[in-house]
């Protein structure tokens, strides 16, 4: 199945497919694909058919699907009683060059390191606590976070989840409005770039904030949801 021709919509799976994902299925109108690290599912269906067979060849067991469309869900919700419980929207970066980096006066942009485990968990807890604690944030600074300081003392930071979606992005409330965010945001899309990776992002699709930061910081977004299921 051709994804090239929405990146925006299916930027998760050009990435989970340039990343060496493992293909589940794939016809000419389908496709079903497994995230190398994140063992999430991903799907893509043209028509309702299409939709049919890729939940025929779903897993038994799998911890997260996101489809790009509807035409899985009334097969979802008839073969495997699951219900879409979150809707996102991709915001991507398609350009080749990076883009310039806007910090603010005084702020130096550094990579992290395992020094600064205990505060970033300190931190991202308040925004998501599930992931805040040191196996995951211990692999996300392996893989490459950053941080944004100011006469030494850490201002925030961003990431990237599971070696995919760029995310685990937060400042300190003392700190914001500074234009650190998008700031982070821009490193962290150059580096995307220099591991030969898609920069992306998912975003609840209401969080429009979310999405204005992501535009400032040179990304975009064709608001096409996709639809998240947890079994």
């Amino acid at each position: 199945m051709n994804l090239t021709k929405e990146p925006c919509l299916y930027a998760d799976m050009l990435q989970c497919r340039n990343a060496g994902g493992l293909v589940l299925y794939e016809t000419e109108t389908a496709l079903l694909l497994q995230g190398r690290i994140s063992k999430i599912l991903y799907s893509a269906a043209a028509d309702d058919q299409a939709g049919k067979e890729i939940v025929e060849h779903l897993p038994k067991q799998f911890g997260i699907l996101v489809a790009h469309d509807t035409y899985t869900d009334p097969w979802l919700k008839s073969m495997r009683k699951l219900e879409s419980e979150l809707e996102c929207v991709h915001c991507v970066y398609v350009e080749d060059v990076p883009p310039a980096v806007a910090l603010p006066e005084g702020f130096v942009i550094n990579r992290l390191d395992a020094s600064h485990t205990q505060k970033i968990i300190a931190l991202y807890r308040h925004s998501m606590e599930s992931l805040a604690n040191e196996q995951y944030i211990g692999e996300c600074l392996q893989d490459g976070m950053y941080g944004a300081f100011y006469k030494g003392e850490l201002c925030g930071f961003i990431g990237v989840h599971e070696q995919e979606s760029i995310g685990i992005l937060e400042v300190h409330p003392k700190w914001r409005r500074k234009g650190l965010a998008v700031a982070l945001e821009q490193v962290m899309i150059g580096k995307q770039l220099e591991r030969g990776r898609l920069p992306y992002g998912e975003i609840v699709k209401d969080n429009t904030a979310s999405i204005r930061l992501q535009k400032k910081a040179g990304m975009i977004t064709d608001e096409k949801l996709t639809y998240w299921y947890f079994p």
